[in-house]
């Protein structure tokens, strides 16, 4: 296979520049699952290792190869090589290690535990953020996945599944478009086959799409319809909640007739925010905006004259639930720099505390 319809591109191609010559060949992530991985390139599919370079150079869970990288290899054999290296991602959609020991909830905003950025795909170009039109639809999750899409440099696209078993749609559409000017939104069924045709501009060669969205929403039922075959096991509608049962276990890269390369993602149940908090000036625009309209620059929005805040409000231009959507996301990202801060700091100071046993000067 080509590694352009693998996606590659010239951005890829500078950055592969300091392995080019040297016995490196470019693949890119298909599967990962602990330290194994699977990668394609023009010479097929093999079972990739990490190198024992790259693992001692590994820092952080980031710095490891995710589903949808594009990696330097050199082959062992037919069907083995050893991975030496990431090159940089164009994007990648990330959130806040979910698994970790010692969390607790406090004032709203989960704290403790690792404090570790999870990657789950990576150099995509559309994330489908899928939401179904049944008891999972929840516009402050939609705004949650925006303001990550937003920091991972894709554009979102939201996809309103089983439409069949809704009656007013068009309300739900207008609710979502009140939180996410200028991000297409599509109404679509599967089983019924309604608007399956707004994915033909989506699938193009070189491009990378991903799905996203919480367990049982059909993420893997719209796929297996793109592909026009079951590449994606999927499970019946669980007679206890009606809801879509969830079957992929793990991010994997799909390759379309089309050129287009699709990241099917498990249903995710905890969206940890993790993002720099001025993204949330691209993800809550419309607050952003009026903010800067209130007389006092410091103003905090809860008892200072001529807010424009409060009065965008009161004149039902702006909900509470939306204005406190964005107060509990700016908290949290608040909450993610300062401690994110206080854990490199303490990690740099037991790193120079081992280097200073080694025998080690930092410089």
């Amino acid at each position: 296979m080509s590694l352009e319809k693998l996606g590659w591109n010239t951005f890829f191609q500078r950055n592969f520049e300091p392995y080019s010559g040297k016995g490196f060949c470019a693949a890119r992530v298909i599967t990962q699952h602990k330290g194994n991985y699977i990668v394609c390139s023009e010479k097929g599919d093999f079972i990739g290792k990490l190198s024992g370079k790259f693992l001692y150079n590994a820092d952080v869970k980031k710095d490891y190869p995710s589903v949808g990288d594009w990696v330097a290899i050199k082959m062992l054999n037919d069907t083995e090589a050893v991975i030496y290296a990431v090159l940089p991602r164009k994007s990648y959609f990330a959130r806040k290690l979910a698994i970790s020991g010692g969390r607790k909830m406090k004032n709203g905003i989960l704290i403790g535990g690792n404090i570790e950025e999870q990657i789950i795909g990576s150099n995509i170009d559309t994330a489908f953020i899928v939401m179904g039109l049944d008891d999972n639809f929840n516009i402050g999750r939609i705004e949650r996945y925006i303001t990550l899409v937003r920091s991972s440099g894709a554009n979102p696209v939201i996809l309103l599944n089983k439409c069949d078993l809704c009656d007013n749609i068009p309300d739900y559409i207008e609710k979502i478009h009140n939180i996410a000017k200028g991000i297409d939104v599509y109404a679509i069924s599967v089983l019924n086959n309604i608007n399956m045709d707004v994915f033909e501009k989506f699938l193009c060669c070189n491009e990378t799409i991903v799905f996203l969205g919480s367990s049982g929403v059909g993420k893997s039922t719209v796929i297996n319809y793109i592909f026009d075959d079951e590449m994606q096991k999927t499970n019946t509608i669980s007679s206890s909640n009606g809801k879509g049962r969830h079957t992929t276990t793990g991010s994997q890269l799909l390759q379309h007739s089309s050129g287009c390369t699709i990241i099917d993602t498990p249903g995710i149940r905890e969206l940890q925010l993790w993002a720099d908090e001025d993204i949330l000036s691209e993800a809550f625009e419309d607050i952003y905006s009026l903010t800067c309209q209130c007389k006092f620059r410091d103003c905090t929005h809860e008892k200072e004259a001529y807010c424009a805040i409060k009065a965008a409000i009161e004149d039902g231009k702006l909900t509470i639930e939306r204005f406190n959507s964005y107060k509990s996301q700016l908290k949290e990202l608040k909450t993610l720099k300062n401690t994110r801060k206080s854990y490199e700091n303490s990690r740099a100071n037991k790193i120079n505390k081992q280097n200073k046993k080694r025998g080690y000067v930092e410089c």
